[in-house]
């Protein structure tokens, strides 16, 4: 009896075990691209933005795990990598183009780019030259240096034993009353070192879509227009460029990262060539402006509606440089496109601290810069008024964390009305009008317990005067 139990068992048995196999090897298929497409993303732009050594980028910028999940190589312009369980999963190639960034690509698909007028990084940057930052201001009026110091000392500082347990902030940069107060770097890094700001360009993205604003190019009120969005019985027909803006969508999109590999986002930005075409796929299951959610997906179909405000590609392409970054001094910004020629609105733009800081500066002097308006009046106040969708659970508004009360307050020990850019590991710029105050911090925080943002912004804060 038992012999024939044993042999009944046997064959269900090896059939469990071949359908584990099959699983495995399905789900190792879905998933080899993701970490192949972030190491040759994040090699391209640490080798040819940044011009950081190859070795190292691979060492600090990429988790232990991915490398060994991962090989990577680099031919001319190109970056390959390949997930280390091959054949399971292709290979991701991102291809560097001077003044476009770094863009994945299959074949010959970035051969329409070629040629393309690209930015005028080197022509008409305007008058906020690195030559002419000023200097650190060492005794300012009523701030505590002695209290800003050690502030910075312990930003900076790193005991944890394993490289991805520690802080690793690589830039800070602090503005007091638009007096620079403090600037420091890490070993390797400098002033002129663009990093990756990740969701940080989200709020850049915002700053984009207010001056096409201010310019009658792009109406909030106005649907979308995006290409498969007009059918009347389909919601997303009723989604606004205000709704994207603010998050309020309705749009179906799993926005998980570490805590789900697979996930919609990481998809999009890990193994899609053209984004805007990857994001405008998902269906709206909420009437547009009754639910908040932070979703990459919105920045990235705002680039598409971005786009299509202009005649020309060209003028597109030269669109952040002459609008903003030239007016700003942000002279080593790198707003990337993807591999379908549009912006990438919602990550992978590489700026420095000082950048950032000359944006953070734009907002907290209401959108004007050297006496000209560059954000349209009103395009602050519209930042720093939350959706009463986004109260629900956080206080935020077009693409910027506000730190208004709310269900779950953003830092509720510094002032209410701080308002902040804010992404992956451990990217701020934050800027507290009450306060005067602008901070830019910037890093590669693995381990998000690692850095307290909210604790160095404390200590700053009570060196100045009150």
């Amino acid at each position: 009896m038992n012999r024939f139990i044993k042999k009944k068992w046997v064959p269900l048995a090896f059939l469990l075990v071949v359908l584990l196999c099959v699983y495995a090897l399905s789900y190792l298929s879905r998933l080899g691209p993701l970490p192949a497409g972030y190491v040759s993303h994040a090699v391209c732009s640490g080798v040819f933005i940044a011009r950081r050594e190859f070795d190292e980028v691979l060492a600090h910028d990429i988790s232990a795990l991915q490398r060994r999940l991962t090989r990577t190589k680099i031919a001319g312009n190109v970056v390959t990598t390949q997930f280390a369980f091959w054949p399971i999963g292709a290979a991701s190639k991102t291809a560097y183009r001077p003044g476009l960034g770094c863009a994945r690509f299959e074949h010959d698909l970035l051969t329409d780019l070629e040629g393309a007028a690209y930015l005028e990084r080197n022509v008409a940057k305007g008058s906020l030259e690195d030559s002419t930052w000023p200097k650190v201001v060492m005794n300012p009026e009523g701030v505590d240096a002695t209290r800003i110091n050690a502030a910075l000392d312990r930003a900076f500082f790193d005991d944890a034993i394993h490289y991805e347990e520690r802080q690793n902030t690589r830039a800070i940069v602090v503005f007091y009353r638009n007096q620079l107060i403090a600037e420091r770097y890490a070993e390797g890094f400098g002033p002129e070192v663009p990093l990756n700001s990740w969701s940080m360009t989200k709020s850049l993205t915002s700053a984009l879509i207010g001056i096409a604003v201010g310019r009658g190019q792009i109406d909030l009120a106005a649907a979308s227009g995006l290409n498969g969005w007009s059918d009347p019985e389909d919601l997303r027909s009723q989604v606004t460029v205000g709704h994207l803006l603010h998050m309020t969508s309705g749009l179906e999109f799993n926005e998980g990262y570490e805590n789900d590999p697979i996930s919609d986002v990481n998809l999009m930005l890990m193994t899609a060539r053209d984004l805007p075409a990857f994001a405008a796929q998902y269906p709206v299951t909420a009437t547009p402006g009754t639910r908040w959610a932070y979703q990459t997906a919105s920045p990235v179909l705002l680039g598409r509606i971005l786009r299509d405000s202009f005649s020309s590609d060209e003028a597109y392409q030269h669109f952040p440089q002459r609008a903003l970054f030239h007016k700003l001094g942000m002279n080593n910004a790198h707003y990337q496109m993807d591999g379908g020629g549009t912006y990438v609105g919602g990550a992978f733009m590489y700026a420095t601290a000082r950048d950032w800081a000359r944006f953070g500066l734009l907002y907290l002097n209401d959108g004007v810069v050297n006496d000209e308006r560059i954000l349209p009046e009103g395009w602050v106040d519209l930042t720093t008024t939350p959706t009463e969708a986004s109260l629900k659970s956080r206080a935020y508004a077009a693409q910027f964390w506000l730190n208004q009360p709310a269900a779950s307050p953003m830092m509720p020990h510094i002032p209410n009305d701080a308002f902040a850019a804010r992404g992956h590991y451990g990217q701020s710029t934050f800027i507290i009008p009450s306060r005067d105050l602008v901070v830019v911090r910037m890093g590669q925080t693995f381990n998000t317990k690692a850095w307290d943002m909210e604790g160095f912004l404390i200590d700053l804060l009570a060196a100045l005067p009150q």
